[in-house]
Formats: C-alpha cells, sequence, structure tokens
C-alpha cells in the first residue's frame, strides 16, 4: 500500500457525499479518521462485553466526527458505517484485516478478557443499522420516535417481503414490544390534565408503565437485534448533520442520555 492519500475530484460532484468501500480506506484522505473511529469501537465493543451484565449504562458509547462544513463528515462517517456493518463482504474486510491494533493502542483503565488481538475480537461482533437520521428534516418528532419509526420502517418493510423468514410468532413478539414502547411513550407525552382525569388506579397503572420507557426500549433493541437482524451484536444509530438542528439539540441530547446509551447500541455522530 502507498503512504500517500490520492484525492480524487469528479466534476459536477464535488459538493456531494463520497462514500468509500473499507477496501479503500488506506489509501483515502480520511485513512487517519477511519483508524481512529475503529479504535473506539473497538474501545466501546471490549467496555460492552465487560459490562453488559451491569444496571448502569455509564459508558460512552457514542463516536464523533467533527470539523468544519465541508471537511467530509458526512462522507467519512457514512463510510466507516456501511464498513462496519458489512465488515465481512468484499468490499470492506480488508481493512480489518489490515489493522493490527492491540492492547497497547487502547487506554489502559479497560479490561481485557480475551487473548486475541483487538481485531480478532471484532470479527465475532456484528453490526446492524437503521436508515441514516437527519434532524434538519424533522417537523416536531423528537429524536427518540424517529428512531422508534426507522427500526419499524425497516422490520415492516422486510415482512413484506416474499423470502422473509421470519416465523409468525417472533413478528407478533417483536410487533408487543413495539407497540409497549410507543404506548409508554404516548403517556409521557400526553397533556397531564387529560391523565388525572382517569380512575386514580388507572393513572397510577400508566405512570408505572411510562417510568419504564427506558426498560421497555432496551428490551425491544434486544429482540429487534435477536429475532430481526438474525442475533447482530450491536445496533448502529447514525446520525448526519447534528449541528444543523439548533432548536432541537438540547432534546436530542437528552434523548440520547436517557435511552440511547445503552451496551447494544453504538451512536455516530
Amino acid at each position: 500500500m502507498s503512504d500517500k492519500a490520492v484525492l480524487e475530484i469528479n466534476l459536477n460532484e464535488e459538493y456531494k457525499i463520497k462514500i468509500e468501500n473499507g477496501n479503500q480506506f488506506e489509501d483515502s484522505i480520511f485513512k487517519d479518521i477511519y483508524n481512529e473511529a475503529l479504535k473506539n469501537i473497538i474501545e466501546i465493543v471490549r467496555h460492552s462485553d465487560v459490562n453488559k451484565d451491569s444496571k448502569y449504562d455509564d459508558f460512552n458509547n457514542i463516536v464523533s466526527f467533527t470539523g468544519e462544513r465541508g471537511k467530509g463528515k458526512s462522507s467519512s462517517m457514512i463510510s466507516f458505517r456501511d464498513a462496519l456493518i458489512g465488515k465481512d463482504s468484499s468490499e470492506h474486510k480488508e481493512f480489518f484485516i489490515a489493522n493490527k491494533y492491540h492492547k497497547k493502542n487502547l487506554r489502559e483503565d479497560y479490561y481485557y478478557q480475551s487473548e486475541f488481538n483487538d481485531i480478532e475480537f471484532l470479527k465475532s461482533k456484528s453490526f446492524a443499522g437503521i436508515e441514516i437520521i437527519d434532524p434538519s428534516l424533522f417537523r416536531g418528532e423528537s429524536l427518540f420516535e424517529m428512531i422508534l419509526a426507522k427500526m419499524f420502517q425497516k422490520f415492516q418493510g422486510d415482512i413484506k417481503k416474499n423470502d422473509c423468514d421470519i416465523n409468525n410468532d417472533d413478528k407478533r413478539n417483536l410487533v408487543k414490544h413495539f407497540q409497549n414502547v410507543f404506548q409508554n411513550l404516548q403517556v409521557i407525552n400526553s397533556d397531564r390534565k387529560d391523565l388525572y382525569k382517569k380512575e386514580s388506579i388507572e393513572v397510577l397503572s400508566k405512570l408505572a408503565i411510562s417510568s419504564n420507557l427506558r426498560d421497555g426500549f432496551k428490551e425491544l433493541v434486544k429482540v429487534y437485534l435477536d429475532v430481526f437482524e438474525k442475533n447482530k451484536s450491536f445496533l448502529l444509530i447514525t446520525i448526519d448533520d447534528f449541528d444543523l438542528s439548533f432548536s432541537n439539540t438540547y432534546s436530542m441530547l437528552e434523548d440520547i442520555r436517557q435511552y440511547l446509551i445503552q451496551s447494544n447500541i453504538i451512536v455516530l455522530i
């Protein structure tokens, strides 16, 4: 491989997002970005593996792609996302084979129980994704609502295909989890005055259910990955142009803090 990156500019496409395959990463001008992102992913995956049974989700599972406008944040983030999801395919696997990050490359405060190097460890993990979320297109929806919608849209689209191999029991189970989460969300977003007009026991019941929204979503993601995504390890949630939706920034950060800091979720921003 060359130690120089080649910058190719296609006329009339210079301002468009450029998606690269993982096999092109080593010769890309974003090579360092991809390598740093990979190290971050390995840290997150290892930490998640060690703390998967902990009831406290207090770790950082967010990888940020930062820079000025037009510097290639979206291009590098989406390319990296696609490479993670398809890391075993012929278009991407060379990047993961070429990178030999060992324990010494990572922070000392992480626990390592595997005798394999980091890339070998990563090979045992798999990643699923939903459609990329663009907050600038929101029309009153919250980030959490949009994530739910994208997950259900992907599931619904798949079950309509003739070659869908999910059995009916699994379909019903997953739909039930979607319904539970959405019902909890409805209670939280409902008018408090209307809620307190109901019978006291019904109100207390609904309040108890709504307080479990985080746990319900965690269970939904688990079932979604196991049943629909065929036992994938992590759900990748990718948010593009996060900085363009200034009015929604605080609420989006709150949604991330409350619902997305989970051991089987990785957020790319």
